[in-house]
Parts: structure tokens; C-alpha cells; sequence
């Protein structure tokens, strides 16, 4: 497997590292743990996920935002939270 450090990370050994699948999915690991650890991505997920880092879903002010929409509300429903406004989002355990 080849494992592609992201270009902001300057060389630093506390970035995430990717490696691509065949297919279009992806996997990623800790680069300071790289015997540890990995999250594997199917081709629609990783598609979703990359689509979200283009939009600047994940910027900090982003997540704060929807973080206070979640709380708002709270609760869910079919992993989905409540007070969300993206029907594509999926949470997890403690996000409702």
C-alpha cells in the first residue's frame, strides 16, 4: 500500500496519511502511528468525505456551527440529528 502524506504537512510526522484503493475508495492512518490503526473508505464514502474538505464543511467555523444546531435540538433520529440541516450528514454516538 502507498501511504501519501498531505502537501500542509510540511514534512511534519502529525499529519494523516491516505492511500488511495482500487476502485476510488480510500484508507487513512495516524502518521504518528502508522502500525496502528487505519479507517477504510469505500468509493462513495470517500467521494462524500473529499467533496465536504473541497466545500469547507470541516473548516472550524463550519463545525461550531452545526455542532450548535445539533445541540439546539437535540436528539435524532436514523443517525441523524436533529436541528441539521444537511440531510447527507451522519452522526455518531454523542453527536445528537
Amino acid at each position: 500500500m502507498r501511504w501519501i502524506k498531505s502537501s500542509f504537512c510540511n514534512g511534519a510526522s502529525t499529519c494523516v496519511e491516505v492511500a488511495p484503493l482500487p476502485g476510488g475508495g480510500a484508507v487513512i492512518r495516524d502518521g504518528k502511528d502508522p502500525d496502528g490503526s487505519t479507517l477504510r473508505f469505500t468509493p462513495a464514502e470517500w467521494a462524500a468525505f473529499t467533496a465536504g474538505v473541497r466545500g469547507g464543511q470541516f473548516e472550524p467555523g463550519a463545525l461550531r456551527a452545526h455542532a450548535a444546531r445539533v445541540a439546539g435540538d437535540g436528539g435524532g433520529v436514523d443517525g441523524h440529528a436533529r436541528g441539521c440541516s444537511d440531510p447527507e450528514t451522519v452522526h455518531g454516538a454523542g453527536d445528537d
